[in-house]
């Protein structure tokens, strides 16, 4: 067996199917598991043409990774695909938000924001200050903030972002929270947006809600 390519190596190379044929062949010809795997593997580089296993590793590797960049893709459009679908079945009054929250240190004080959209493209910013809590009252605080914004806005429909998936599962029933001061955040919150015809509350990644995140970032204390 060629010394440059360890057992862990070919196996990496072959597919599931050589490396079950390699343990019947080794078996057959009484051969050591990684001498069979390098004989099969030898013969697939001859037959696609290629000059020995290191061309075939190179070439199952580049198909690895345009695959893997083929289904990034396609996972990218149907997430567009759905999002734009989403925002057609809003009213055309529908206002956009997006709410933080940040505990500096964590429990401590706490600086939250939020940012509403208007369907003419305007952005409104909202920031508020809380002498202490931690992360969870920053990022419940910061949606409650929202609300309270909406609501004097005049906003009727609106389509609420945020990257806290604890607050916003607690929010939307789906995980709620035992703790006593989160079912008074939630209280809060549920009266605030009972005032509204459609709302929405969905979770984002923090690369998607860094507009409102940077705003709990701009400390002057």
């Amino acid at each position: 067996m060629d010394s440059n390519f360890t057992y862990q190596q070919l196996v990496s190379i072959a597919t599931r199917k050589e490396h079950a044929l390699s343990r019947q062949l080794a078996k057959q010809e009484k051969l050591h598991a990684g001498e069979a795997l390098f004989k099969l593997l030898e013969a697939a580089a001859q037959n696609s043409g290629l000059q020995n296993i290191s061309e075939l590793a190179q070439q199952r590797e580049a198909i690895k990774v345009a695959d893997a960049a083929q289904r990034l893709v396609k996972k990218a459009a149907r997430q567009k695909g759905k999002k734009d679908r989403d925002l057609t079945l809003l009213p055309a009054n529908t206002w956009l938000a997006w709410f933080d929250g940040s505990a500096v240190p964590n429990p401590g004080k706490c600086r939250i924001a939020c940012i509403l959209k208007a369907p003419d493209g305007q952005n409104f910013e909202h920031i508020a200050h809380m002498e202490y809590g931690d992360s969870c009252d920053a990022e419940y605080s910061g949606l409650i903030l929202l609300l309270q914004q909406a609501r004097q806005h005049g906003i009727v429909n609106l389509l609420v972002h945020g990257d806290s998936q604890v607050v916003i599962d607690d929010f939307n029933h789906i995980k709620l929270s035992s703790l006593l001061r989160m079912q008074q955040y939630r209280q809060q919150a549920q009266e605030l947006a009972s005032a509204f015809e459609q709302l929405r509350v969905s979770w984002v990644p923090r690369h998607k809600n860094q507009l409102a995140d940077a705003l709990t970032q701009m400390r002057s204390d």
